[in-house]
Formats: C-alpha cells, sequence, structure tokens
C-alpha cells in the first residue's frame, strides 16, 4: 500500500531528477545534441521501472522546452523518448541488462540515434514530409545524432555509479 508519505517521497524525486535533467539539458556546451538526459532516463528506467521514465522524460521535455523554444517538435520528442524507454524496459526484461554493463553501454549510446530517427518520424508526420521529405530530414540529422550518441556512451559510465547509488540509498529510507 503506498503512503501519503512514500507518494510525497516519489513525487519529490521526480522533481528534483527533472530539475536536474532540464538543467543539464539548458546548459551549453561546444557541440550540440551532448547531454546526459538519455542516459538518467535510461538509469532511472533500469533502476525505478518504464512509469517512472515515462514521467521524467515528459516534465524533462516539457519543464526544458519553456526555456529553450515550445512548439510542435516537443510532441515527437516526448514521443521518441517514450519509445527509447519501453525500448530500455524490452531488453531488459528479454535479457539480464542490468547485470551488463557492456550491455547498458552499447544500449545507451544506440539511443543516440533511435531517438534521431525517432524524431525524424515525428517531425516528417508534423510537417508532412512524405517518404523523401523524410528521408533527407533524417540523413541530415545523423552527424546530431553521432554527438548524442558519442555523448551518451561518455555520459553512461560517469553517471550509472553515482545515480544508482543516490537512487538506492533514497529508496532505502522507505523499507
Amino acid at each position: 500500500m503506498t503512503t501519503a508519505r512514500n507518494r510525497t517521497r516519489q513525487v519529490t524525486l521526480l522533481g528534483i531528477l527533472t530539475a536536474l535533467c532540464v538543467a543539464l539539458r539548458i546548459v551549453k556546451i561546444p557541440f550540440p545534441n551532448v547531454q546526459p538526459v538519455t542516459d538518467i532516463l535510461m538509469i532511472v528506467t533500469l533502476l525505478l521501472g518504464v512509469s517512472a521514465g515515462l514521467l521524467l522524460a515528459v516534465s524533462t521535455m516539457v519543464i526544458s522546452n519553456i526555456f529553450l523554444g515550445f512548439g510542435l517538435w516537443t510532441l515527437p520528442q516526448i514521443g521518441a523518448y517514450a519509445l527509447c524507454i519501453l525500448l530500455v524496459a524490452l531488453v531488459k526484461w528479454l535479457l539480464p541488462l542490468t547485470r551488463w554493463f557492456w550491455l547498458q553501454l552499447v544500449i545507451a549510446t544506440a539511443l543516440g540515434f533511435v531517438y534521431g530517427f525517432l524524431i525524424s518520424i515525428g517531425m516528417a508526420a508534423i510537417g508532412s514530409l512524405g517518404g523523401v521529405g523524410f528521408w533527407a530530414y533524417f540523413l541530415a540529422g545523423i552527424p546530431f545524432d553521432a554527438y548524442h550518441a558519442v555523448g551518451n556512451l561518455l555520459f553512461y559510465p560517469l553517471l550509472k555509479k553515482p545515480l544508482t547509488i543516490m537512487l538506492k540509498k533514497y529508496w532505502k529510507r522507505d523499507a
């Protein structure tokens, strides 16, 4: 049974993680699409489940786009992250993903390209680009997807252990 205290802790954790993701998404570094948000979403999904990952993805995209620019592209961003989270959950269900760090690293890296592909599908649907327009949009985005993938590859090993320790300690207090 979920107590009011547990519910408050869940909302608080979501708020803290959202603030972290928003801040890290807004911070500008010299390379486009290099940010640890995808890695954080993957780690949260692995440790706390799909619903926590989805809530974090939606709240991060909506709040960060208030600062970065809110428009129709927000919908494909939310949809792409939702499908990435579901993909992580599917791989976790099929394989012992939480035991194999190397596989987590491969998945995190691949999510940079998966996210870009899904964004291209969403933008093509919104813009009525059609088949040729989709491929032009997708191919033009590959360098940015590569930056995203390399960023995920670099950030994941840095974030995995501290975020895992923090999330486990936070939930252990309720036990």
